[in-house]
């Protein structure tokens, strides 16, 4: 039995050590995903099938109406047009109902124009949220 103990810690560090190394690997992970995402060229933004700001890239920030305090809110309330929203709302019902295609469209929230794509995540088959990309109208993409 005296065996046992030092077995079960010799065990209990491996555990740890795994659960470490598994833990800095999604880490090191994230960090890449949204190195990858600031460096794109195109706003990113992600919102729950709610509307609720999850995320947003460097990129979107500098575009868009995007800051740090916005994490975690209704997305509706950061739009200066009403407009913005029933087009919002509609998208988000039709995503809910099941579509699966995402829109395309343009909009000039300023003087700019900018092209827009909405895309539904959907998570076992269930609309969890939308992932936003946004580009200025006018750029190199726009050819392809």
């Amino acid at each position: 039995m005296s065996y046992m103990i030092p077995l079960l810690v010799s065990l209990s560090r491996q555990k740890c050590t795994i659960y470490f190394e598994i833990n800095e690997r999604k880490n090191q992970l994230k960090e890449l995903i949204n190195l990858a995402m600031d460096c794109m060229g195109v706003a990113v933004t992600i919102i729950d099938k709610k509307g609720t700001l999850l995320y947003y890239n460097q990129h979107s920030g500098k575009i868009s109406d995007r800051k740090p305090e916005y994490i975690g809110t209704d997305i509706h309330s950061h739009h200066k047009k009403a407009d913005t929203n029933k087009k919002l709302d509609l998208m988000l019902k039709e995503f809910e109902e099941g579509r699966k295609d995402p829109f395309h469209y343009e909009a000039k929230p300023s003087e700019k124009t900018f092209f827009v794509t909405l895309s539904p995540i959907i998570k076992n088959g269930e609309f969890i949220g939308c992932v936003q990309t946004v580009r200025p109208k006018n750029t190199e993409l726009e050819n392809e």
